[in-house]
Protein backbone atom coordinates (compact mmCIF):
# COMPACT_ATOMS: atom_id res chain seq x y z
CA UNK A 1 0.00 0.00 0.00
CA UNK A 2 1.42 3.50 -1.03
CA UNK A 3 2.08 6.16 1.74
CA UNK A 4 -0.92 8.36 0.38
CA UNK A 5 -3.23 5.89 0.35
CA UNK A 6 -2.71 5.24 4.04
CA UNK A 7 -3.41 8.81 4.41
CA UNK A 8 -6.34 8.89 2.91
CA UNK A 9 -7.63 5.44 4.62
CA UNK A 10 -6.73 7.11 7.86
CA UNK A 11 -8.52 10.48 7.04
CA UNK A 12 -11.66 8.92 6.05
CA UNK A 13 -11.42 7.00 9.43
CA UNK A 14 -10.92 10.03 11.38
CA UNK A 15 -14.10 11.56 9.65
CA UNK A 16 -15.92 8.60 10.58
CA UNK A 17 -14.98 8.12 14.03
CA UNK A 18 -15.84 12.11 14.29
CA UNK A 19 -19.55 11.65 12.77
CA UNK A 20 -20.25 9.16 15.71
CA UNK A 21 -23.10 8.27 15.14
CA UNK A 22 -23.12 6.14 11.80
CA UNK A 23 -25.42 2.81 11.57
CA UNK A 24 -23.14 -0.11 11.42
CA UNK A 25 -24.45 -2.35 8.18
CA UNK A 26 -23.84 0.73 6.26
CA UNK A 27 -21.70 1.71 3.50
CA UNK A 28 -20.24 5.69 3.58
CA UNK A 29 -18.42 8.27 1.52
CA UNK A 30 -16.75 11.26 2.54
CA UNK A 31 -18.46 13.93 -0.36
CA UNK A 32 -16.25 17.54 0.44
CA UNK A 33 -16.67 18.08 4.53
CA UNK A 34 -19.37 15.84 4.50
CA UNK A 35 -19.49 11.97 5.16
CA UNK A 36 -23.06 10.80 3.56
CA UNK A 37 -24.33 7.01 3.08
CA UNK A 38 -23.37 5.17 -0.07
CA UNK A 39 -26.04 5.85 -2.54
CA UNK A 40 -27.86 8.28 -1.85
CA UNK A 41 -26.00 11.08 -4.04
CA UNK A 42 -25.98 11.60 -7.73
CA UNK A 43 -24.37 14.48 -10.00
CA UNK A 44 -26.55 16.67 -11.94
CA UNK A 45 -24.47 17.73 -15.27
CA UNK A 46 -25.09 21.01 -17.69
CA UNK A 47 -27.00 22.60 -14.83
CA UNK A 48 -26.71 26.80 -16.04
CA UNK A 49 -24.71 28.84 -13.08
CA UNK A 50 -26.69 31.80 -12.04
CA UNK A 51 -26.78 34.50 -10.01
CA UNK A 52 -30.41 35.50 -9.64
CA UNK A 53 -31.09 31.82 -8.28
CA UNK A 54 -28.83 29.42 -5.55
CA UNK A 55 -28.14 25.62 -6.76
CA UNK A 56 -30.44 25.02 -4.38
CA UNK A 57 -33.30 26.54 -5.53
CA UNK A 58 -32.37 25.34 -8.95
CA UNK A 59 -32.03 21.74 -7.80
CA UNK A 60 -35.84 21.81 -6.23
CA UNK A 61 -37.12 23.11 -9.36
CA UNK A 62 -35.29 20.56 -11.35
CA UNK A 63 -36.95 17.80 -9.39
CA UNK A 64 -40.40 19.49 -9.61
CA UNK A 65 -40.52 18.99 -13.11
CA UNK A 66 -39.78 15.67 -12.59
CA UNK A 67 -43.03 15.39 -9.94
CA UNK A 68 -40.48 14.42 -7.42
CA UNK A 69 -39.75 16.65 -3.80
CA UNK A 70 -37.36 14.71 -2.12
CA UNK A 71 -35.31 15.87 0.95
CA UNK A 72 -32.52 17.71 -0.41
CA UNK A 73 -29.71 16.93 2.17
CA UNK A 74 -26.25 19.03 0.61
CA UNK A 75 -25.86 20.88 -3.17
CA UNK A 76 -22.15 21.64 -4.02
CA UNK A 77 -20.83 22.80 -7.47
CA UNK A 78 -17.64 20.45 -7.75
CA UNK A 79 -14.44 22.15 -9.12
CA UNK A 80 -13.49 25.62 -9.37
CA UNK A 81 -15.58 28.13 -10.93
CA UNK A 82 -14.76 29.14 -15.14
CA UNK A 83 -15.78 28.75 -18.40
CA UNK A 84 -17.42 25.55 -18.36
CA UNK A 85 -20.41 24.31 -16.50
CA UNK A 86 -19.58 22.96 -13.14
CA UNK A 87 -21.43 19.53 -12.07
CA UNK A 88 -23.85 19.63 -8.78
CA UNK A 89 -23.47 17.23 -6.71
CA UNK A 90 -26.65 16.40 -4.52
CA UNK A 91 -27.09 14.25 -1.55
CA UNK A 92 -30.87 12.96 -0.80
CA UNK A 93 -32.03 11.68 2.48
CA UNK A 94 -32.58 7.87 0.97
CA UNK A 95 -31.74 5.85 -1.73
CA UNK A 96 -35.06 5.39 -2.90
CA UNK A 97 -35.20 8.76 -3.27
CA UNK A 98 -31.95 8.68 -5.29
CA UNK A 99 -33.45 5.75 -7.71
CA UNK A 100 -37.07 7.50 -8.44
CA UNK A 101 -35.28 10.59 -9.44
CA UNK A 102 -32.70 8.65 -11.47
CA UNK A 103 -35.84 6.54 -12.89
CA UNK A 104 -37.41 9.80 -13.79
CA UNK A 105 -34.67 11.74 -15.10
CA UNK A 106 -34.91 10.70 -19.10
CA UNK A 107 -37.65 13.05 -18.91
CA UNK A 108 -35.68 16.06 -19.08
CA UNK A 109 -34.68 15.16 -22.52
CA UNK A 110 -38.41 15.93 -23.98
CA UNK A 111 -38.26 19.34 -21.62
CA UNK A 112 -37.25 22.48 -23.26
CA UNK A 113 -35.99 24.51 -20.25
CA UNK A 114 -33.88 21.01 -19.39
CA UNK A 115 -33.05 19.32 -22.20
CA UNK A 116 -29.28 19.78 -21.45
CA UNK A 117 -29.48 18.46 -18.48
CA UNK A 118 -28.56 15.17 -17.35
CA UNK A 119 -28.12 13.40 -13.96
CA UNK A 120 -26.78 10.47 -13.25
CA UNK A 121 -25.34 8.44 -9.86
CA UNK A 122 -22.61 9.79 -8.30
CA UNK A 123 -19.50 7.43 -8.93
CA UNK A 124 -16.27 6.87 -7.89
CA UNK A 125 -13.13 7.39 -10.09
CA UNK A 126 -12.83 3.50 -10.31
CA UNK A 127 -16.83 3.70 -11.19
CA UNK A 128 -16.42 5.79 -13.71
CA UNK A 129 -13.69 3.93 -15.35
CA UNK A 130 -15.76 0.94 -15.41
CA UNK A 131 -18.53 2.28 -16.85
CA UNK A 132 -16.82 3.74 -19.90
CA UNK A 133 -15.56 0.22 -20.50
CA UNK A 134 -19.02 -1.16 -20.27
CA UNK A 135 -20.30 1.88 -22.70
CA UNK A 136 -17.54 1.19 -25.25
CA UNK A 137 -18.43 -2.49 -25.07
CA UNK A 138 -22.06 -1.69 -25.54
CA UNK A 139 -21.22 0.60 -28.49
CA UNK A 140 -18.97 -2.36 -30.39
CA UNK A 141 -21.82 -4.38 -29.77
CA UNK A 142 -24.32 -2.14 -31.26
CA UNK A 143 -22.51 -1.96 -34.52
CA UNK A 144 -21.51 -5.15 -34.64
CA UNK A 145 -24.99 -6.82 -34.28
CA UNK A 146 -27.41 -3.65 -35.05
CA UNK A 147 -30.41 -5.62 -35.16
CA UNK A 148 -30.39 -6.74 -31.74
CA UNK A 149 -30.67 -4.35 -28.66
CA UNK A 150 -28.33 -4.73 -26.43
CA UNK A 151 -28.68 -2.91 -22.79
CA UNK A 152 -25.90 -2.39 -19.59
CA UNK A 153 -27.26 -4.43 -16.71
CA UNK A 154 -26.01 -5.00 -13.56
CA UNK A 155 -22.07 -4.27 -14.55
CA UNK A 156 -22.35 -6.38 -17.96
CA UNK A 157 -23.28 -5.71 -21.27
CA UNK A 158 -26.43 -8.16 -22.48
CA UNK A 159 -29.00 -8.66 -24.88
CA UNK A 160 -32.67 -7.83 -24.61
CA UNK A 161 -35.00 -10.11 -25.91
Amino acid sequence: MKHDERAVKGAFREKLRAKGDLEPGKFWRIRGDSVVEDGTSLMVFGLQETTDCTDQDSIKSLFSHLDEAPVVSKVERIGKAGEQLRPVLVVLSTKEAVRNVLGKSARLKESEVYQNVSIAPDRTVDEIAENRALVAKLREKRELEPEKVWRIRRGSVIEIE
